[in-house]
């Protein structure tokens, strides 16, 4: 949908309403009826009409179909795709080469896909230690924000996981041009999305730099990122893949430590006092 509301012909005052709707609301109004769009949009529904031709459709009926095709495809539970028999192999089918096959798969796709230009610009927004840097994710994303936070404060300071979405807020306050703002977001019901669609337009508002990683290349969220990179993550396994993220985040990983020169004496602070701590095994002497 996002695809052709940005390759469209330009809209009227009235048609931009419909649009600014759509680009606002998706995923969760793909099943609005005519009716809904018109009172939320405050146009017409010859209005609605038009601006469903411009998209190419034929009438806001086709529109609305293929919303809903789309919102089936992109946003199902993993109880739907057990219920449907979605792959779950027994353990005679092999069941640990089927789900590596899958990680492969998807790492492979991620790695073709994936823009070297935005990973470059992103890595060098990670790699500007001066910003302070937000990390967002929510569901099953966050323990993998988690590691990722955890392994940057190696490399460098003033990194920041938000915990808890009702703490959000909290975590935020005082936001400046000056930050940078990394979320994660995944196919799944719109209502978990809602948070990292508020911190972004907030982020957006106060002039930070936002940078998106999904795996929906149409995801409603991009509009209100500066920098995005998509991660491969189909399939149809009841539990998809989120390998093509940690190997992401790796990467990341990488680029900063390569270029920070702090990074080596941030990691010896944080490791000799781990050794004070207890946190590691003796050191053998000479």
């Amino acid at each position: 949908m996002l695809h052709r509301l940005a390759s469209a012909p330009p809209f009227t005052r009235a048609e931009s309403l419909v649009a600014d709707f759509y680009e606002d609301g998706l995923p969760q109004v793909a099943l609005a009826n005519l009716r809904q769009v018109c009172e939320a949009s405050g146009a017409s529904t010859a209005t609605v009409a038009r601006f469903a031709r411009k998209l190419g459709f034929a009438d806001f009926r086709a529109l609305s179909r293929a919303l809903h095709r789309e919102a089936l495809a992109d946003l199902d539970r993993p109880g739907e795709r057990l219920a449907r028999g979605a792959s779950m192999p027994s353990a005679g089918q092999h069941m640990l080469d089927s789900r590596f096959d899958l990680a492969l798969t998807q790492v492979e796709a991620t790695c073709e896909q994936l823009s070297v230009p935005a990973f470059e610009r992103v890595s060098m927004l990670l790699q500007e230690v001066e910003r302070p840097l937000v990390l967002a994710a929510v569901a099953s994303g966050r323990p993998l924000m988690t590691y990722f936070g955890t392994l940057l404060r190696y490399l460098r300071g003033q990194v920041t996981v938000l915990p808890g979405t009702d703490q959000w807020a909290h975590a935020v306050a005082g936001m400046t041009s000056r930050w940078v703002v990394l979320a994660a977001a995944f196919d799944r019901d719109p209502l978990p999305m809602l948070p990292i669609h508020a911190l972004l337009r907030f982020a957006r508002r106060r002039g930070a730099t936002t940078v998106l990683i999904t795996n929906r290349p149409d995801s409603p969220l991009l509009r209100d990122a500066d920098h995005v990179l998509v991660v491969a993550a189909g399939g149809d396994a009841v539990f998809r893949t989120r390998a093509p993220l940690l190997v992401l985040f790796e990467a990341l990983l990488d680029a900063v430590g390569s270029a920070e020169p702090q990074a080596v004496q941030r990691a010896g602070d944080i490791e000799e006092l781990f050794d004070t701590l207890g946190g590691y095994l003796p050191r053998p002497q000479d």
